[in-house]
This record gives structure tokens, sequence and C-alpha cells, in this order.
């Protein structure tokens, strides 16, 4: 009777899937053991230093098993208590003002709307258009030189010839150059109050002017003014 090994690399195939990979679970060693113990020749039995050496590799196979479901069980407790701890904070910023990265504005007949944004060097003539959803400027405004940092105008919602532009959500395009015409960096900004939370996938997301806003696109938040 031939003498299966576990380390022999000519080991025939013993119907058990998993056993032609690199990696052998816990469960497939514990089977070709069996296995190894079955077909031994009984009149020349497996040494016993190499069996008890098999049963040592088994067990440390099965520690480093149960280790690693231990530490997937803690990161998915940690990712859980972080969005617990977010989603709790998130109910505190219900009217604060936010400031979040975004270039779509919305517009509601007679209420002028708030454009932000950002520079990130001085600029020369800064230009802010607003754009309609084919890519059309509808109102292109000059604000002349300005200094780095936030910045903000108000748009009253009327086209360059004076007409009341139909509601909706328009885009802000913000042009900055530099003494030399050379273009300064900008980020476009949507601001305006936190007026509630939704949740989505167990994330915490801000409802501000109708819109949803994640925590990762979040600018800054302060106290309402007044």
């Amino acid at each position: 009777m031939n003498e299966i090994s576990l380390f022999d690399k000519t080991t025939p195939e013993i119907g058990m899937s998993g056993l032609g990979n690199t990696t052998m679970k816990k469960d497939e060693f514990l089977k070709l053991l069996v296995e190894q113990l079955k077909h031994q020749d009984p009149m020349s039995p497996m040494n016993s230093q190499d069996f008890a050496s098999q049963l040592a590799q088994f067990s440390s196979l099965e520690q480093l098993t149960n280790m690693s479901g231990m530490m997937e069980e803690s990161v998915q407790a940690d990712l859980m208590l972080t969005q617990a701890i977010n989603n709790t904070m998130a109910t505190s910023f219900i009217g604060k003002n936010v400031y979040a990265a975004g270039d779509m504005i919305t517009f509601t007949k007679d209420d002028p709307v708030d454009i932000s944004f950002q520079l990130n060097g001085w600029a020369e003539n800064v230009i802010v258009n607003v754009m309609d959803g084919a890519g059309n400027i509808v109102k292109g405004m000059e604000l002349g030189a300005l200094s780095s940092g936030k910045q903000s105008l108000t748009w009253d919602g009327k086209n360059t010839n004076g007409d009341e532009v139909p509601e909706g959500e328009y885009k802000i395009q913000v042009i900055a150059l530099d003494a030399n015409d050379d273009p300064v960096g900008t980020l476009t900004m949507v601001q305006g109050i936190i007026t509630g939370i939704k949740y989505t996938d167990g994330t915490a997301v801000f409802v501000v002017n109708d819109e949803e806003i994640p925590f990762s696109k979040v600018i800054e938040i302060t106290a309402p003014e007044g």
C-alpha cells in the first residue's frame, strides 16, 4: 500500500475542491491528513515525529484562520462605530451655514442666488459665467481684480438682456487671470443653510438648497449670521 504524504507533489486527487490551489483551507488540510492515515502501510506506520509535526502545522493553520476572522470583525466594528459617530454629529449641524465644493446652483423665481468661489491667488480679472443645461452662457459678470481667498456675489436670475431666466439648475464657471493673463486656480462652491439630514447606505448627507451634499465635499461650516 502506497503511503500518501501531505507534502508529496505526486499525491493523487481525492475529490476535494481547492487542493490544486496554492493556499489550502484548514478543512482541506484535515481531510488530506485523514486520507494519509487511511492509506498508510499498517506494517510501516507514519513516523510519530512526522505525524506530530503535521498536527502542529494544522493547529497553526487553524489559529491563523481564527485570527484573520477576528481581525475582520474588528475592522467591521470600527467602521460601524465611525459611521455611528458621524451620523450622531451630523444632526448637530442643522441650521448651520455650509460651504461645499460644487458648481451647480438652483434658481427660484424672485429669489436671488448666492454664488461663492475661492481663488488660489491674486487675480487681475475675474469673470463669473452662469450657464444653462446646454452649456450656453446666460449671464456673464466681470468682477475685476480680486484677492485670494473666498469670494461671493449675488445673481438676480436675469440674463444678459435683463430678462428673468426660467427656474431650474444652472452651472457656474469662474475664469480668473493674473497680471500676465495666466490662469489662477479657482474652486466653485455651493453655499446655504443645512435644513436636514438624509442617510444613504448608512452614511449621513446634508440637505442644502434641496440638494444632497456628502461630508467629503464640505469645506466649511459656520454659525448662521445674526
